[in-house]
């Protein structure tokens, strides 16, 4: 599916992202949210050693990534405003995976994927990044069938199906270990989306509908993830995979 291109799509030659206000909004609005997905990425990743988080923000994942872990992650962030605002909370932050020197335990991207035009590419990098036997945890949206104008305005190139994730984490030479959905009744909320549009009466994507449902939805949707649902649909894909021993 193609969409026009909105000033949110980043490339190594546009690396600035236009909606940073929106990413201190969604600090403040969902809080649930951000706490689980911490919460995920520490209980998927190693509990000892090198962790690096990719596509880092403004560190909100950072920051409860490690009041949940007790590891401190580097970063990789490409926009230069949103890198400062990284260091200055506290944290090493690169300005691509090629420029580092080192290669971690353990590496988490969350809602980043989807930004980058060439992801298989990235991949690839992370494959790399990662010492072997390192532990990959992949966060991404699912289902383009529920593409809307809040994807292109966030700059996603693409949202995922299981078999496309699976299929580019193979070729970049991860041994997929888990592969389920995340939020079961996000992919009703974005499904509305996509039918009532954003300017719609329902305004889904408005700040205070993001509160709203990160209080009192999000967690009954966690807890219909527990009993089974993940194994259905949800508004997004986790991945855990592993690099392999012997790729060196």
């Amino acid at each position: 599916m193609s969409s026009p291109q909105s000033p949110n799509f980043q490339s190594s030659s546009q690396t600035n992202f236009a909606a940073s206000d929106e990413l201190w909004a969604n600090e403040r609005q969902l809080q649930n949210y951000s706490a689980d997905l911490a919460k995920i990425m520490a209980a998927a990743l190693p509990k000892t050693g090198r962790i690096l988080e990719f596509g880092a923000g403004i560190a909100t994942l950072a920051n409860l990534f490690h009041l949940q872990s007790q590891l401190k992650p580097a970063c990789v962030e490409i926009d230069a405003s949103l890198r400062a605002t990284i260091i200055e909370r506290g944290f090493i932050c690169y300005d691509s995976l090629s420029a580092i020197d080192a290669q971690f335990d353990g590496i988490y991207t969350s809602n980043v994927l989807e930004h980058i035009e060439d992801d298989l590419l990235a991949l690839n990098q992370l494959h790399a990044a990662l010492r072997p036997g390192g532990v990959l945890a992949v966060y991404v949206p699912a289902f383009m069938s529920i593409y809307t104008e809040l994807d292109t305005h966030a700059g996603h190139f693409r949202r995922y199906s299981k078999s496309e994730l699976l299929e580019k984490l193979g070729d970049a030479n991860f041994h997929v270990l888990r592969c389920e959905y995340v939020d079961c009744l996000g992919y009703f909320a974005w499904l509305s989306v996509r039918l009532t549009g954003y300017s719609g009466t329902a305004k889904l994507g408005a700040s205070n509908k993001m509160a709203i449902y990160d209080r009192y939805i999000y967690p009954f949707s966690r807890l219909l993830d527990a009993i089974g649902f993940k194994y259905l649909f949800g508004k997004n894909i986790l991945v855990v995979a592993v690099r392999n021993k012997e790729n060196n």
